[in-house]
């Protein structure tokens, strides 16, 4: 662009015009049942598809500013993709250029939805092959590990009677509360942290529920799940007495209450799950971590109905059955999974008893 001088990130007010407007068009919609594919991204992907058009874009100035003027689908053409992974490739490990182009591929198909983008799909999948794999150092946990974990937390901060709880211990029951709750429904951090009592957390009779909306899924499709009864009783203290003294003189329906009396930022999930778990288990484990535990705890217990562990998890290979059949398939997959993270606590425990 004249008078400017090219950068890696064309920032975004420099944007060729179409392109802020198939921006602002697929991300700015407001109607929750709306079906843009856009529209209801989680705030880290929309960074993640931000970054990588600018980085596109910042390319595009350096070697090929003329290519700014072109209509923004005609742009993208595999022979300037293929430049872009190279000029990635130059200050970028392999893995980081298969993710930018997979980030520019996802972007390209909410803001054009209507261009078939299957060769781009393909370059990015090739990319992602080529990368060498890499190698984890961390072990294999279960959900087993984290239910011990989350109940260490609150029976160790757990209030008593007539004492005033310290705010210490009221953040640390919270702490544990959520990662146990992680070990028998391990939905995806974004929903963990938008949970409100009344709309997502709801009590019918004796039973607790967690009732995710379509439009607030991955998938777009409902789930539903059961809260153990293992957990029913520290919900309960949670409620009664955690909560309330979290919040003070603040009013808020998130379930998950800062110290400060706010909803529990998005950011703030990941640090309680994996600085609890580093300390404890000397391993750094993330809320997404909670979900392979699940696969991991299945795949060890029942390896015969791991399917149970799909419907757990509530993966997009279930958005082509009904809405009611994938929330009654939620319900019933987390009471399977209470009742076999149950049965491998019983059967470690019998375990260190002969051992003794």
């Amino acid at each position: 662009m004249p008078g400017s001088k090219p950068r890696l990130h064309l920032p975004y007010g420099q944007w060729p015009v179409e392109d802020r407007r198939l921006w602002e068009g697929t991300v700015s919609g407001d109607d929750p049942f709306s079906n843009a594919a856009g529209t209801h991204l989680a705030a880290a992907s929309r960074k993640a598809y931000i970054m990588a058009w600018r980085r596109f874009l910042g390319f595009l100035a350096i070697e090929e500013p003329a290519a700014l003027d072109i209509a923004t689908a005609e742009r993208i053409t595999m022979a300037r993709v293929r430049e872009f992974a190279t000029h990635l490739a130059a200050t970028n490990l392999p893995q980081s250029v298969a993710a930018q182009v997979d980030m520019l591929y996802k972007a390209a198909r909410i803001m054009m939805p209507e261009r078939d983008w299957t060769w781009l799909k393909n370059i990015k999948a090739r990319l992602y092959a080529a990368a060498p794999a890499r190698s984890s150092a961390k072990p294999v946990i279960t959900s087993l590990q984290l239910l011990d974990l989350g109940q260490q937390l609150m029976d160790e901060t757990k209030p008593k009677s007539g004492v005033a709880i310290r705010l210490s211990d009221a953040v640390h029951y919270r702490d544990g509360l959520m990662i146990a709750l992680l070990a028998f429904i391990p939905i995806r951090r974004k929903n963990v942290a938008a949970l409100e009592i009344g709309r997502h957390l709801i009590r019918e009779r004796d039973t607790w529920f967690i009732i995710l909306p379509d439009y607030e899924t991955k998938t777009g499709s409902g789930a539903e799940f059961v809260v153990p009864g293992v957990l029913g009783p520290y919900l309960s203290i949670y409620l009664d007495a955690i909560r309330p003294r979290l919040l003070g003189r603040a009013t808020c329906n998130a379930l998950w209450v800062s110290r400060t009396g706010e909803k529990l930022a998005y950011g703030a999930i990941g640090n309680i799950v994996a600085g609890h778990s580093a300390r404890r288990l000397g391993l750094r484990i993330t809320p997404h971590d909670a979900r392979d535990a699940a696969a991991t705890t299945w795949a060890i217990a029942m390896p015969a109905q791991i399917g149970i562990a799909r419907d757990l998890l509530a993966h997009a290979d279930l958005r082509t059955t009904t809405k009611h059949y994938n929330r009654a398939r939620g319900v019933e997959a987390s009471r399977a999974n209470a009742e076999t993270i149950a049965k491998l606590r019983r059967t470690a425990r019998v375990a260190i008893w002969r051992f003794r």
